[in-house]
């Protein structure tokens, strides 16, 4: 699995992808490049492939409970099309930035944005059920708490944040199981 690292981004490299919205320099993050891969739209087109069902339960896991939005999944070619990564879209409920208050009115609301559950496997499915329900309130702190402030949000935000994705853990982790229930693939 690549390693991720935080970059500085040069104000100078400011992008303009749509009217009124842009990118700019500041922190980022990212991984190392990943070597001959291609992108699908389709989640489900090589879960049969390597280990692909028991990685996406663990991507479903991750997307449901962060709220991803715009599905675009890397695989490696050279490695029996494995679902590595995807081309680090959108979460915490949409591509614009994310306040406080629109996270609060998801709440504990299930989060199947464009995602088939089904083409993991149960076994997966719940396991990662189970490290879902693992997750301490203290755990997710330590990660909301390691988000730089360059990236404009306040420590108020990033508590808060960790109390929402920490409520919502709990259904995730039902969500999980029920989709375990239904999976066409042990």
């Amino acid at each position: 699995m690549p390693s991720n690292v935080l970059v500085e981004i040069p104000q100078s490299l400011r992008w303009d992808y749509a009217p009124a919205q842009y990118l700019h320099g500041g922190v980022g993050h990212g991984s190392q490049h990943v070597e001959d891969v291609i992108v699908a739209d389709d989640w489900g087109v090589y879960s049969h492939r390597d280990d692909n069902r028991r990685r996406q339960a663990f991507i479903f896991a991750l997307w449901d409970l962060c709220m991803g939005v715009d599905p675009q999944w890397l695989h490696q070619t050279t490695e029996d099309y494995s679902i590595w990564t995807f081309d680090h879209g959108f979460w915490l409920a949409g591509e614009a930035d994310w306040d406080v208050d629109s996270l609060r009115r998801i709440g504990t609301s299930p989060w199947r944005h464009d995602l088939d559950a089904g083409v993991a496997s149960a076994s997966a499915l719940r396991e990662a059920a189970d490290r879902i329900d693992d997750l301490s309130l203290g755990t997710i702190q330590g990660v909301t708490g390691a988000v730089p402030l360059e990236w404009d949000t306040t420590v108020q935000e990033l508590s808060e944040l960790a109390s929402i994705l920490f409520l919502r853990a709990e259904g995730v982790a039902d969500r999980l199981r029920a989709a375990a229930n239904q999976s066409r693939h042990s």
